[in-house]
């Protein structure tokens, strides 16, 4: 399955595109900018599982070292 991601700045453009898709028979959901920012980081964590350099332990690592400076 693949997706598409579709932008709007507005709740009438939203409505219209989801209104667009759903006449032309295509399964359709909205997601708030902060669900979009956790799908990508969790996406991003998977593919860095892949990798020789990344883990999730150094994630985790670089992300609390990251809290603790705030």
């Amino acid at each position: 399955m693949e997706y598409i991601v579709i932008p709007s700045k507005s709740k009438s453009e939203t409505a219209f595109l989801m209104s667009l898709l759903k006449k032309m028979q295509q399964e359709a959901t909205t997601l708030s900018a902060d669900e979009m920012e956790d799908l990508a980081f969790i996406a991003a964590l998977k593919e860095a599982e892949k990798t020789s350099k990344g883990s999730l332990t150094k994630v985790k690592e670089h992300l609390n070292k990251i809290a603790k400076s705030k």
